[in-house]
């Protein structure tokens, strides 16, 4: 699944592709994935791009149009419209914005006010206002399990699989500890990693798994960076004991049991 960096990766890219041009019209191809009124976006230009946790907020001159790509949902941008696209929006200028989503889990809004469908996310953890005070005072109300509940889109906005793997890892926090067992210096060093690995993804443009693809259709390169998603067996760059593969709230979880002990 696109996570908080390949969304952002969308919403710098796109802003600088499409910014300013104007909409025809649109249309759903997979009925499910938009049910709106196209109709509502006729003759309105883009007028810029947000992003809260994993949606895209398109701004437009009257309304947003608000996108999330679920699984394997990508966006593209082109004079054809791509096989497996779900939601098609047609610029005066010939060109297309497509959902294109093999799975069709994606989904599409037309809406006059964002917060209908992001009001229900946590706090942006690269906002001025996730300050090491604010994670503390989230942290001290939980006490369930850290890794599900860095997942938890309530919690914190935009932390998917990969990025929470990668982010315990380098707090040196296994997956299945408690969060109202974590030590004053852990919650640091696990709020330092949310910023440090979330911003490192977007630099190199997110990751690539399967269909991910940047607005100018480049892969995400931080795939080559990560540490232990998806590195079963393979050596711990820390101490080089096998990374391991467990189960955690029905997500596949690699860590390093030396390294982050239970």
């Amino acid at each position: 699944m696109p996570e908080l960096p390949e969304v952002d990766s969308y919403r710098t890219g796109l802003d600088k592709m499409i910014k300013g041009w104007k909409l025809k019209g649109g249309r759903s191809i997979w009925q499910k994935a938009c049910i709106d009124d196209f109709s509502i976006v006729e003759n309105q230009k883009i007028k810029g791009f947000d992003r809260r946790g994993k949606y895209l907020i398109i701004n437009l001159s009257r309304n947003h149009i608000i996108i999330h790509l679920r699984m394997t949902g990508r966006i593209d941008v082109g004079l054809e419209t791509p096989k497996y696209t779900t939601v098609e929006f047609d610029f005066e200028n010939g060109q297309k914005m497509c959902l294109v989503d093999y799975r069709k889990f994606g989904r599409v809004w037309i809406v006059d006010n964002p917060s209908i469908i992001v009001n229900h996310l946590g706090i942006e953890p690269l906002s001025s206002k996730f300050t090491l005070k604010k994670f503390n005072e989230l942290i001290e109300k939980r006490s369930g399990t850290i890794k599900p509940l860095l997942l938890n889109q309530a919690f914190i906005a935009g932390i998917g699989n990969y990025l929470a793997d990668e982010i315990l890892f380098r707090s040196s926090i296994h997956p299945l500890r408690k969060a109202n067992t974590l030590k004053d210096k852990e919650i640091k060093d696990l709020y330092n990693s949310v910023k440090y690995i979330i911003k490192k993804s977007i630099d190199y443009g997110g990751t690539t798994f399967l269909t991910f693809r940047g607005p100018e259709g480049k892969k995400g390169e931080f795939w080559k960076k990560l540490q232990v998603f998806r590195k079963t067996g393979e050596p711990c760059p820390h101490c080089k004991s096998p990374i391991k593969r467990i189960v955690v709230g029905q997500r596949g979880t690699h860590y390093c049991e030396n390294k982050q002990k239970l």
